[in-house]
């Protein structure tokens, strides 16, 4: 019996010495082991549809990391497509986003692929050193050579357009255009409006750069996310920055309309969020109320029918904590035709000229 235990004990070690290897590769394979178990398990903690209180660690998220938490004030959840997305810019549903973030003269070559129509000015009155008396000069070209810029347009929800009628709940996707990537040449009605307001304040003596970067992508849950990085990255290279426009178009609105001079046009809000209501913090937001206001207050003098009342929301800050004169404005409706938005933006700019 001791023979046969030794003879057993002799075999199991000549085998243990045929793996000279085996100690080098468990430890990493442990390591992976635990690494996947804490997403996985971190994963359902967050997001899962289970019965357990999540609160705690979501505010841990929150504290940790609270450009993830810069959501719609209805949207989900991060999932996993958007958090790979907001820290690394690398869509896993678009191979377009590697080549944007390594090589960086395709990013900038990116909104050059869209051909924009240059429309014609109805309400904007020209100036003497115009280059155009008729048609407006591209919102690119104008006094491109030494003037700072002074205000900034760009479009959280890149997606959003006018269809000039009502949407119901069940159809709401119709209102947004589905970019297929980040080089998607197709010009939205938000877009579209965006570049005639930018060629109409350039008209007026205002220089101002109009962002047209998707932010949409690759859900419009986390857009917010998505133009902060954006702003933030055009303000610390555009410090002469008087004015930040995040320009939308609104929904479900019961009079979108308005007659001015015998043109119908579409009515405008400015939205500001104060965040009280929730753990991002927005401290100096009474600067960006008080600058709505005087917008507000110009707009009603010039054209009385125009502007809604201001909308404050406790509930979000969108990125306005980031420039002291920043702005949602919700240039028109669903409901509204891209003809009504483009005359209001003729409007705003005339305001918005007199208010700078």
């Amino acid at each position: 019996m001791r023979f046969r235990l030794r003879r057993t004990s002799a075999r199991l070690r000549r085998r243990l010495h045929s793996f000279p290897k085996l100690p080098g590769i468990i430890f990493p394979v442990v390591l992976a082991l635990i690494f996947f178990s804490l997403v996985f398990s971190g994963y359902h903690l967050l997001f899962d549809d289970s019965n357990l209180d999540h609160s705690l660690a979501r505010t841990l998220l929150r504290r940790g990391l609270p450009i993830a938490w810069e959501e719609e004030p209805n949207g989900g959840l991060l999932d996993v497509r958007s958090l790979i997305y907001l820290l690394t810019d690398y869509d896993l549903k678009d191979p377009l986003t590697i080549l944007e973030e390594t090589l960086p003269f395709f990013a900038r070559s990116l909104p050059g692929f869209r051909i924009w129509e240059e429309r014609p000015f109805v309400f904007v009155q020209e100036l003497s050193f115009a280059p155009d008396p008729i048609r407006p000069a591209p919102a690119d070209s104008v006094f491109e050579q030494k003037t700072a810029a002074r205000a900034l347009i760009y479009h959280t929800h890149t997606s959003e357009m006018y269809l000039g009628r009502t949407v119901s709940a069940s159809q709401s996707n119709q209102a947004h255009y589905q970019f297929r990537n980040l080089a998607d040449p197709a010009i939205t009605g938000v877009m579209a409006v965006g570049r005639h307001l930018t060629n109409a304040l350039n008209q007026l003596g205002i220089k101002t750069l109009h962002e047209t970067r998707i932010h949409t992508l690759p859900n419009i849950n986390h857009s917010y996310s998505n133009s902060e990085k954006t702003v933030r990255e055009i303000l610390a290279k555009q410090r002469e920055l008087e004015m930040v426009i995040d320009l939308h178009r609104d929904a479900g609105v019961p009079n979108p309309s308005t007659v001015i001079n015998g043109r119908s046009v579409a009515r405008l809000a400015l939205v500001i969020g104060t965040a009280e209501r929730i753990p991002l913090v927005h401290a100096n937001y009474q600067a960006n109320l008080d600058f709505a206001q005087r917008i507000k207050d110009v707009c009603d003098e010039m054209y009385p029918s125009l502007m809604r009342p201001i909308q404050v929301r406790q509930d979000a800050r969108y990125n306005q904590h980031l420039h002291p004169k920043s702005i949602i404005i919700e240039l028109g409706s669903v409901e509204n035709t891209l003809e009504e938005a483009l005359l209001a933006a003729e409007l705003l700019a005339n305001v918005l000229a007199r208010v700078l």
